[in-house]
């Protein structure tokens, strides 16, 4: 295995701690026993085999794991932990009072240790889904983060790890790790580092099934499906088609792939969450039983493993410095996750579109392709242009704060940002594909760029650490333009309203309907500044709206309109009349206190629409075309309607 050296910016490992416990570093791996015959109940235990030295030793339990761009490796849920020589001596440690992560004992004389964990499955929270371990009686997946423990001081590309897995009689498996051998439900793997290993989910239960999904003359691809029912792992030959479609774009857009195998891991059931997280060699996703069962979902699917697959390049091989660490407990910078995910949402997007993933059996090929990819666009943008809370904190910031913003709250979501470094980071990188194609006339796109920054690969390097100056370095090769400028505006500027120049860029033009659209189909919402459900209660209130100006508060309740009983109809009919009657009359229960509230409010039913802009061309039909030589000519001119 090819050693990484120390070659990445900001490594903040702790000398002082290392003086103190006299720590030089271990020779021999780590021996692993993970025993996961207890995972239809929730459990989960792991011997762990420590080579050691005279005197105090210092563990880890892994804090910063990738994909979730926090502190948030689910250290509650580890129930037990032991520590013995290998004669069974029992060994005192005690937690660093100063940090939860970190646990500390006497080897004494001792060689090596044995440490032992107990984890709790299926206790993840908003934060920790995807990095979480679950278990039920028929299906588990298992992230070694959860349950693993490694030296203070080693370097997880440096550290090896031999690891053996005991699954549940009759359980099968699979992952990116390639097997050693295997007697009986107990299978060793190859030796990895311990990077590798944590960078490598396996998934597991009673019924497994693979694909082969590799493009004619490409490196070996897999999608690996484990599910409660053998009948939703039955996939027509059009689905695999169009995954198959998706490593042969991925290939063609990135120009090359890297020079290891990749594995699709994917769970089908409706008692996991939703998952969704990018590996280097895989992706952990989890989806409802009927992810490819049910039209609507099969799209969603579809895009949720082109975009982990996109991380491939965008986020693993190339990742921004900052988080770029050799150590699991060093905090990371992430404000460059408007790359990171903002470009690979854009990707994603783009990836789906051409690989036929977002057709459905309604709309077939590109046509179907393109108009779902929109819908997805639009009512994302509508989202975004009621989030009010750029005023306060910029881009970068919802990326440098990222964790803290992966749950919303209860109340006032509209006031708060959340990780809009996805979704409004993907509207950047559809503005600058824009940009570049105006003012080349197409010679150049975004194409390129993704090329030849995220398409450079060296197998002697786990990885290629990249800065902003080095985004905008390959940008101004690539079509010199005042990128800085924009990127500044875009990502640090503080702008109350979403920047909607980039739809006039992509040939369309945001305005409003008197009916219902595609995109926004809240008849309160738009026109008031309220979502309002079925029994009369407030549930968002957008930020310098009518309804706030007003003073209303999410979790007051309608109960009148316009002197009559609260009813879903009867609000719709007073924001018609409103022109006529230039205001509306509300009943507000408020607490325990019944309010007269009267709106000022004339404009009638108001819907934001995104609509094709007359004589301008159709750049987002250009950015979503096929690059597959078969696929181009039914692609055509296909446009949105």
């Amino acid at each position: 295995m090819m050693k990484r050296k120390l070659f990445c910016i900001g490594i903040r490992l702790s000398a002082l701690a290392l003086v103190a416990t006299g720590w030089v570093g271990i020779a021999a791996p780590l021996r692993v026993v993970v025993d996961a015959s207890d995972l239809p109940r929730g459990l989960l235990t792991a011997e762990i085999t420590v080579p050691t030295q005279a005197g105090r030793m210092d563990l880890y339990y892994p804090q910063w794991i990738e994909g979730v761009h926090g502190p948030n490796n689910p250290v509650s849920n580890l129930a037990g932990l032991e520590v013995t020589t290998p004669d069974g001596r029992k060994i005192p440690w005690n937690r660093d009072p100063r940090d939860v992560f970190r646990f500390q004992a006497d080897a004494g004389a001792a060689e090596e240790l044995i440490v032992r964990t107990t984890y709790i499955c299926n206790q993840s929270t908003a934060n920790s889904t995807g990095i979480d371990s679950h278990g039920t009686s028929l299906l588990g997946i298992i992230c070694w983060n959860t349950c693993l423990l490694y030296p203070v001081g080693e370097s997880i590309y440096d550290l090896d790890v031999d690891l053996t897995v005991r699954l549940p009689e009759g359980w099968s498996w699979a992952s990116s790790l390639r097997e050693k051998k295997s007697e009986g439900s107990s299978v060793e793997f190859e030796r990895v580092s311990f990077q590798e290993l944590m960078d490598s989910p396996l998934i597991c239960g009673e019924v497994v099934r693979t694909r082969n999904i590799t493009p004619t003359g490409g490196l070996p691809h897999t999608l690996a499906m484990v599910a409660e029912s053998k009948r939703v792992l039955d996939l027509g030959p059009e689905t695999l088609r169009k995954l198959t479609n998706l490593v042969e774009e991925a290939t063609l857009l990135f120009g090359r792939q890297h020079n290891y195998p990749y594995t699709f891991l994917l769970a089908l059931s409706d008692n996991l969450p939703f998952i969704g997280l990018e590996h280097t060699r895989s992706s952990l996703n989890a989806v409802g039983e009927k992810g490819f069962e049910d039209d609507e979902e099969a799209s969603k699917t579809g895009q949720l493993l082109a975009h982990e697959y996109g991380h491939r390049w965008c986020g693993k091989y190339h990742r921004p410095a900052g988080m770029n660490t050799e150590d699991y407990n060093t905090p990371k910078d992430t404000r460059l996750l408007w790359v990171y995910e903002g470009l690979d949402q854009y990707i994603g997007v783009v990836l789906a579109a051409r690989s036929g993933l977002f057709a459905t059996k309604k709309r077939t090929s590109f046509e179907g392709a393109l108009r779902d990819s929109w819908m997805g666009i639009g009512r994302t943008t509508v989202s975004l242009m009621r989030q009010k809370g750029r005023r306060f904190v910029n881009l970068e910031d919802t990326a440098a704060s990222s964790y803290l913003r992966r749950s919303g709250g209860k109340h006032w979501r509209s006031l708060k940002r959340p990780q809009d470094y996805y979704f409004e980071g993907a509207l950047l990188w559809f503005e600058i594909d824009a940009i570049l194609r105006e003012e080349t006339d197409g010679k150049i796109t975004l194409d390129d760029f993704i090329m030849s920054f995220l398409g450079r690969y060296d197998s002697g390097r786990p990885l290629m650490p990249f800065t902003e100056e080095d985004v905008l370095r390959f940008l101004n090769e690539l079509h010199p333009h005042d990128w800085k400028t924009l990127i500044d505006e875009r990502v640090r500027g503080f702008n109350e309203e979403l920047p909607l120049k980039v739809f006039s860029r992509l040939g369309y033009r945001v305005e409003y309907s008197p009916k219902p659209t595609d995109f926004d189909r809240d008849a309160s919402l738009t026109a008031l500044g309220m979502s309002v459900g079925s029994d009369g209660v407030i549930q968002t209130i957008v930020p310098g709206s009518t309804a706030d100006t007003a003073a209303l508060a999410e979790g007051d309740k309608i109960v009148g309109v316009n002197k009559k009983k609260f009813g879903e109809g009867r609000l719709k009919d007073a924001i018609a009349e409103s022109p006529v009657e230039r205001r509306i009359e509300l009943l507000i229960l408020k607490g325990e206190v019944f309010e007269t509230v009267f709106l000022p409010y004339a404009d009638g039913p108001k819907y934001i629409d995104l609509v094709r802009k007359e004589n301008a061309a159709d750049v987002l039909s250009m950015i979503l075309a096929p690059k597959r030589e078969d696929a181009k000519t039914s692609a055509g001119a296909v446009g949105i309607n």
